[in-house]
């Protein structure tokens, strides 16, 4: 049709007909763009209806399209993007993460492509820890995720991930030797929040005298005010807990105007004066 259309424009160009050959040649183009467009596929459209879906935060409405889409069986390089697209849609729009996690693993069966491989198993890892609390699934997704060849550009998340997924799953010694290992590494981005874990590790535990040394050695680099704050206040309970009353009351006292909820170190205070009090009579 187009070879047809072609040839007509030519053939006005040609008799250069006064007054008639440029309206011709507009009402062949507008057809000719008219043709175009019906030979778009289906399917495309059917994907542009369910983008101006969620840009309208219809979300559901957008889901049914794409569901209906995959039930067409399109070439897997639409079946990975619409699986990706259903996945975020799920999870971060409708807290269906069980279905979101269903989808991410679909991807992993219609493609060998090594960025969608990564992005999925980050969403699958993401979903799962944060939300799911599914640390075993998170431990698997982030230690998949640090075995690709070349390493990729979040090794040291990955790495920091599996030992966190470790200590919420409450797996301690697992968890332990890959905090120290990491800790220990000067150049890995999560060296020094390593630390900070591995005290809370033996907080857990009850292992006040150790979670004291980690985070007091901690305190020493770390720069940023809340961390500093939040450890403050955890070390202040661990000196409390084994009766060193007054180290505790300090650091209870020091972060006094900074503690988001200036009530509890308020009562913290009170209660070791107290106790301090009933020591001396």
């Amino acid at each position: 049709m187009k070879i047809l259309l072609h040839k007509n424009i030519k053939l006005i160009n040609k008799k250069k007909t006064r007054g008639l050959a440029k309206p011709l040649i507009f009402l062949i183009s507008i057809l000719l763009n008219s043709c175009m467009f019906d030979f778009t596929p289906q399917i495309h459209k059917e994907i542009l209806k369910a983008q101006k879906l969620i840009i309208e935060q219809k979300y559901k409405d957008a889901i049914s399209i794409y569901e209906r889409i995959l039930k067409e069986s399109p070439e897997n390089e639409i079946k990975v993007k619409i699986f990706y697209q259903l996945g975020d849609l799920l999870s971060i729009n409708l807290s269906k993460n069980k279905k979101a996690i269903y989808y991410y693993n679909k991807i992993q069966k219609v493609t060998a492509d090594p960025l969608w491989l990564m992005k999925s198993e980050e969403r699958i890892g993401e979903v799962s820890f944060r939300y799911l609390r599914d640390y075993h699934q998170a431990f698997k997704s982030y230690k998949k995720l640090s075995s690709f060849k070349p390493r990729l550009k979040n090794f040291d998340f990955y790495e920091y991930r599996m030992a966190l997924s470790l200590l919420q799953d409450k797996k301690y010694k697992k968890s332990e030797r890959n905090f120290i290992r990491i800790s220990k590494l000067s150049n890995h981005a999560y060296s020094l929040r390593s630390k900070y874990q591995l005290g809370h590790l033996y907080f857990e535990q009850k292992k006040w005298r150790d979670s004291i040394t980690t985070w007091n050695s901690y305190l020493k680099y770390e720069q940023r005010k809340e961390y500093i704050i939040r450890t403050k206040f955890l070390l202040a309970n661990a000196y409390e807990t084994i009766e060193e009353l007054k180290k505790a009351y300090d650091l209870y006292y020091s972060i006094l105007g900074d503690y988001p909820h200036v009530e509890v170190v308020q009562s913290r205070l009170k209660s070791i004066y107290a106790r301090r009090i009933a020591r001396k009579r």
